[in-house]
């Protein structure tokens, strides 16, 4: 067993570290900083890839999907209501402001086969694979 030696100092570091972090809280940033992710599941079938990504709020027309040198990216923006004024809320926690984001799609997906749905708030992208290529095969060795 070693003998570690109390310093009060080392308490009072981490304490300073969480009043810092305090203000670094979305709170106290300015509205025109607000950025968001949305949450996307990628499901691996096996004659397909499925991306369901989350986007409570938004209309289709808001939302672009586009794959450029086999990189699928999505981006939209989620405005904020202005019919209510800043004074009238309480708190408001729902973030606004664009969004992108962007996934490198592997050699057997076929990027000229893909279809889109939006329903309920969910953006569902079903990337067909191309299973022409050879799975893994074992070889017997005499």
């Amino acid at each position: 067993m070693r003998l570690v030696r109390y310093n009060p100092l080392n308490e009072l570091a981490l304490w300073g570290n969480s009043f810092n972090n305090f203000f670094n809280d979305d709170l106290f940033k300015p509205e025109t900083d607000k950025s968001w992710y949305p949450a996307v599941d990628i499901l691996n079938e096996k004659k397909s890839v499925v991306l369901n990504i989350e986007l409570p709020g938004l209309k289709k027309e808001d939302i672009s999907v586009k794959i450029e040198d086999r990189v699928l990216t999505i981006e939209g923006e989620r405005k904020i209501d202005n019919e209510k004024n800043k004074e009238t809320y309480y708190r408001r926690e729902r973030t606004y402001g664009s969004f992108k984001r962007s996934f490198n799609l592997s050699d057997d997906v076929l990027i000229d086969d893909v279809d889109a749905s939006f329903k309920d708030g969910v953006l569902k992208l079903t990337l067909k694979k191309d299973n022409t290529k050879e799975e893994l095969k074992q070889i017997t060795i005499n």
